[in-house]
């Protein structure tokens, strides 16, 4: 989707274990993305046909969108082509629109295209800028994206012709497997076991905290009668429509070597469990390219105790 003006290659080593010896190894980045929020989803700062903006980054969104309501006041070009998205509650249809110029970090694009769609975000600010969309998977799929959310930056990294890199952080990080969803190749699925049973969830950092589907809820030994007493509260799904949870005190959640003991967490009725935002606001995370796994390293403390693991290699070899 974006197609950059100018890239900054260099060797970064620091953050990567060493650069392929042939001189092959080219590493591009946008520079730190400074995440403006200190809860919930992050959101960073950009511009839009020379509008400064506001986007959340979302990696359980399929589509990069903007807002509606915010077409017209970004100067954007609209294509009337209708697009059908599915995401959690649900379905609905948005307008492929077109930006003619687009900045983030320390780059510059032309021709770049949204879906608008959604409507409960409009309006809000941060910093004294409208937030006005949100980075997708359609976007984030093309690099290697750095969460650094407990520092409040993120990084987006072109790795072209480098072999075995491992993120250079100085501690403990771990290595945990991912995998795709059978009908969207873009969602990233975590295996985590919920009161000791195995289920999927898409890491997903646009939901601002953990989503479990009932169905998955149930399959863990959670029965209607458990959550009668539950708080209620309510979600909203991909088409801005309310949705009812309930919050759930469950025995334990592990992702790998992560173990968190009696989380308390929603539970509603929605086709795919989410890991969301509240663990990587605990957590670095890279998420390479292949998405063929992902890199933890714990930096907070959040009702967390690591289990006993070997950790991945943080030194090159």
């Amino acid at each position: 989707m974006f197609r950059f003006q100018r890239w900054l290659l260099l060797c970064i080593p620091l953050c990567l274990a060493a650069c392929a010896d042939d001189g092959s190894c080219a590493i591009a980045t946008i520079g730190d993305l400074e995440v403006l929020n200190t809860r919930g989803s992050p959101i960073v700062r950009a511009s839009v046909n020379g509008h400064p903006v506001a986007f959340i980054v979302d990696t359980g969104a399929v589509a990069s969108s903007v807002w509606p309501q915010q077409v017209d006041r970004l100067d954007l070009s609209s294509s009337f082509r209708q697009v059908r998205l599915r995401g959690t509650g649900g379905e609905t249809t948005g307008t492929v629109v077109t930006a003619s110029a687009m900045g983030l970090g320390a780059a510059t694009t032309s021709d770049v295209t949204f879906v608008a769609v959604g409507r409960l975000m409009n309006g809000r600010t941060i910093d004294g800028l409208p937030i006005v969309g949100l980075f997708g998977a359609d976007f984030l799929s093309n690099y290697d994206v750095v969460f650094d959310l407990p520092d409040h930056r993120i990084n987006l990294y072109g790795i072209h012709g480098c072999k075995g890199l491992i993120p250079r952080w100085s501690g403990t990080f771990y290595k945990v497997p991912t995998g795709y969803s059978g009908t969207d190749e873009s969602k990233i699925i975590v295996r985590i076991k919920l009161n000791g049973h195995p289920i999927d969830a898409i890491l997903d950092s646009g939901a601002q905290g953990t989503l479990i589907a009932a169905d998955d809820a149930r399959a863990a030994g959670v029965r209607k009668a458990d959550m009668a007493s539950d708080r209620k509260g309510i979600g909203f799904g991909i088409d801005d429509e309310k949705l009812e949870r309930f919050m759930h005190r469950f025995d334990s959640l592990e992702l790998g070597p992560f173990h968190y003991s009696h989380p308390f967490l929603s539970v509603g009725e929605t086709t795919q469990s989410l890991l969301g935002a509240e663990f990587l606001r605990h957590n670095r995370v890279w998420i390479p390219r292949s998405r063929d796994w992902i890199y933890v390293q714990p930096v907070a403390t959040h009702r967390l105790a690591v289990a006993p693991a070997t950790p991945a290699r943080n030194t090159p070899g």
